[in-house]
């Protein structure tokens, strides 16, 4: 396989020249054999067979045993590109395209998609700030031999935000509750974009999670194994913080959609409509399985698009 044309591997798969674009290869590959343009771009064949899989198969199967911390440094490079890939790009276009769209609905509903959108790419914002600030700044001290004694990858890994429900919940309302008469062109582009950035974040996540945490715990384990003392590193954390349509819902699934977007918990709501936390819970279950809609910020832009409160009522 070493001896194979880089070019065989590569063929006219769109997600792997993704793949070495976010890794930083420069393209003129000629006649070079996979083996000649791993050495080129500083990269071990099993990281990059195993970037491959993780970015070609639904399921990738990852021989994190197969792998070295001296991989680190060119996954960490992958991550930083990445970021600034949806930065400058992916997260550019959806939100020009997310204003376009909105132009062809009501005020009211311009108002409450542009304001969920605009929330989500803060939210993702702030994920992408979390990572550069705190996770790739550990390893980056774990690389140096310093281990900030604050921290671990396990706290780390419990930290790990998932940004991918509330896309999620966007795409359904998009695809799912806008008025039939908001479609325009700029209506499919924000949903073949989201598509796009959602696969981009499930192999993304499956990068961070299936190799680089497990390679930065290695590395730990290998610094407390060379009796290194932990060094306590400046890890700086960053703040965490048109008619309708007919409603698919019954009268009490309304009743629990709007509590639940006014911010009330399970047993509040079982209190104020005097039923069961059992209740309520099963009612919840039939809501996300109708709606496909997961999250507390989707069942609120839900909530208001189809009239069950207003938006002074609230805080999205």
């Amino acid at each position: 396989m070493t001896n194979w044309k880089f070019r065989r591997v590569i063929g006219n798969d769109p997600k792997i020249v993704s793949l070495m674009q976010l890794l930083g290869f420069k393209l003129g590959f000629g006649d070079m054999s996979l083996d000649e343009v791993c050495r080129q771009n500083g990269i071990s064949l099993e990281l990059l067979t195993t970037l491959c899989e993780i970015y070609t198969a639904d399921s990738p199967q990852v021989d994190i045993e197969a792998l070295k911390t001296s991989d680190i440094p060119v996954v960490m490079r992958f991550v930083r590109n990445t970021h600034k890939h949806y930065l400058e790009n992916s997260f550019v276009t959806l939100h020009d395209n997310v204003h376009r769209m909105a132009d062809f609905c009501s005020a009211e509903n311009a108002a409450i998609v542009n304001r969920f959108f605009d929330e989500y790419d803060a939210e993702m914002k702030r994920h992408i700030n979390f990572e550069d600030n705190v996770v790739l700044k550990y390893i980056d001290g774990l690389l140096r031999g310093e281990k900030d004694s604050l921290l671990s990858v396990g706290m780390i890994t419990e930290m790990h935000s998932n940004v991918e429900e509330k896309l999620e919940d966007f795409k359904n309302i998009v695809m799912n509750y806008l008025p039939a008469e908001s479609t325009s062109d700029a209506r499919y582009e924000v949903l073949i974009g989201i598509l796009n950035i959602e696969d981009a974040i499930k192999r993304h996540t499956a990068v961070e999670e299936k190799v680089l945490l497990p390679l930065a715990e290695k590395l730990e384990q290998e610094i407390a194994e060379d009796g290194l003392a932990p060094k306590t590193t400046s890890v700086e954390r960053p703040q965490t913080d048109e008619g309708r349509q007919e409603s698919i819902l019954s009268d009490r699934e309304k009743e629990i959609v709007t509590e639940v977007a006014k911010g009330l918990t399970n047993k509040e709501i079982a209190d104020k409509l005097c039923i069961s936390v059992f209740t309520v819970t099963t009612h919840r279950k039939n809501i996300t399985q109708k709606l496909g809609i997961k999250t507390i910020a989707g069942l609120t832009v839900y909530a208001l698009m189809n009239g069950f409160l207003r938006q002074e009522d609230i805080e999205l």
